[in-house]
């Protein structure tokens, strides 16, 4: 394994560093660049203990990895240490807080983070975590891991399998292909694509889902949130039974058929909960939510009346 240090400028791989102090906060920001050439698949992994972390592809085989260091003194942000490690196609970028000085120096200056952008190979397996901040990525295509304590997550054009956690903020995604999970303790989730497989969960917060043509259940699908609507936009051409509910709020469909459960048709709209299918039915999508409607429509089609259902 071979082990490169970010400090180095002797390497031309290595861009020149750069220092500015920001008068205003008190900070000082260095910055730094790195180019790590790859072959094939590469393997990225990327933490943090705080600050913004961007993905996105290009076509080239390199990761080029720009870095903000961010502190209240020139010593502390110095001080602040990213390792960049690579072997064999599997490449990690760690970056850590260092001893800080000078206690009432710092009081009005925000406390040490590291900003990192990333272009890398449009196709790639990657994991990134950061303890506080918001995470974008787009343009990829692999195995993609993205999780932050505190921040908000936006993603664009991603294929494959994707797992998305954030402890407090808002999911947005779009142009997604394939399996995605997607999980906040607080915020809501707005999400887009051709799906495969599909798990949506908000502690607080509305989840909306946008199911494009060509989106197949390979598994049941489930969407919930502790408070907060839920809307879902299937396409025509999509097959599936559904099995909804809300502890506080109505439910709404078009283009789904009520499956009755022994009560007469227009008692069961009116109840919180729903049975029904869509097309010839297939995989469960279950959707709940602790408080709030919920609406699952059928794009524009040759809709009947008899499988119109609004329930106040």
């Amino acid at each position: 394994m071979k082990k490169l240090a970010l400090s180095l400028v002797a390497t031309a791989a290595i861009a020149a560093s750069a220092c500015t102090v920001d008068i205003q906060a008190k900070d000082t920001v260095l910055h730094e660049q790195k180019r790590i050439p790859v072959t094939g698949v590469p393997n990225l992994t990327v933490r943090s203990f705080d600050g913004s972390i961007e993905i996105r592809g290009w076509d080239r085989n390199e990761i080029r990895v720009d870095l903000e260091r961010r502190a209240g003194s020139d010593a502390d942000a110095r001080n602040i240490r990213v390792d960049v490690t690579e072997s064999d196609g599997d490449v990690l970028i760690e970056a850590r807080p260092g001893q800080r000085h000078g206690f009432f120096e710092h009081i009005g200056s925000q406390s040490p983070r590291v900003r990192m952008v990333l272009a890398v190979p449009h196709r790639l397996n990657v994991v990134a975590r950061t303890g506080d901040g918001v995470i974008l990525a787009r343009d990829l295509n692999g195995r993609i891991e993205l999780s932050t304590g505190d921040g908000s997550v936006r993603l664009e054009n991603l294929q494959g399998r994707m797992t998305i956690r954030t402890g407090d903020g808002a999911v947005t995604a779009n142009e997604l292909q394939g399996s995605v999970t997607v999980s906040t303790g607080d915020g809501s989730v707005l999400l887009g694509g051709r799906l495969d497989e599909l798990e949506a969960r908000t502690g607080d917060g509305a989840i909306d889902v946008n199911v494009l043509p060509g989106s197949t259940m390979k598994g049941d699908w489930r969407i919930s949130t502790g408070d907060g609507g839920v809307k879902i936009l299937l396409p025509q051409d999509f097959d599936a039974d559904i099995d909804a509910t809300t502890g506080d709020g109505g439910i709404a469909t078009t283009g789904v058929a009520v499956v009755p459960k022994g009560f007469p048709q227009e008692r069961e709209r009116r109840r919180r909960e729903l049975r029904g299918r869509v097309g010839t039915g297939g995989g469960m999508l279950t959707v709940r939510t602790g408080d709030g409607p919920v609406d699952i429509h059928v794009a524009k089609s040759a809709v009947t009346e008899a499988e119109r259902s609004d329930t106040p």
